[in-house]
């Protein structure tokens, strides 16, 4: 082999191996953005599980929680004790940035819960968490939690029965 036909592997292994490093490197901020998507689903999830383990939604005891953010602020004061503790930091979508105690990054019932149907969302990310125009998570009442889109007639519902404020 002479030098130019030399030159010309080297040239080519570097320029694969830089595009390889590319590849992966973009893998892997996929990745880490489908994982954070994830946990802010697993959040809402647990949210919507310490709401159907304590007392019913019917309950007269809802009625002095606040509605919209600060469902998530009075979460000491959720009626009947939740079988597991709950931590501040399910609030915070973790799309959103760091994860950090008293952010809330998630819309609340706009409403008491005995004024809502099983079927209401009761907690939705708020609108950009995710990107614009990519909806998020939504948690009905019945602790069901799902991702959607912003065209989503769950996402379109959660807009009238949840709050940011």
């Amino acid at each position: 082999m002479n030098s130019s036909t030399e030159r010309r592997s080297l040239i080519l292994a570097v320029v694969i191996g830089i595009a390889v490093l590319a590849v992966a490197g973009v893998s892997v901020a996929g990745l880490r953005r489908v994982d954070r998507r994830e946990q802010c689903l697993w959040n809402l999830s647990r949210v919507g599980m310490a709401v159907i383990a304590a007392e019913p939604a019917n309950a007269a005891g809802w009625d002095r929680i606040g509605t919209g953010r600060r469902f998530f602020v009075d979460f000491a004061d959720w009626p009947g004790p939740p079988p597991f503790p709950i931590d501040p930091r399910w609030f915070c979508c973790p799309q959103v940035g760091v994860v950090e105690v008293g952010r809330i990054d998630y819309r609340g019932p706009s409403l008491p819960l005995r004024g809502m149907d099983r079927n209401d969302p009761i907690a939705a990310d708020r609108p950009g968490n995710h990107g614009s125009g990519e909806g998020g998570n939504v948690a009905l009442r019945s602790g069901s939690v799902m991702s959607v889109s912003e065209l989503d007639p769950a996402w379109t519902r959660a807009a009238a029965t949840t709050s940011g404020n």
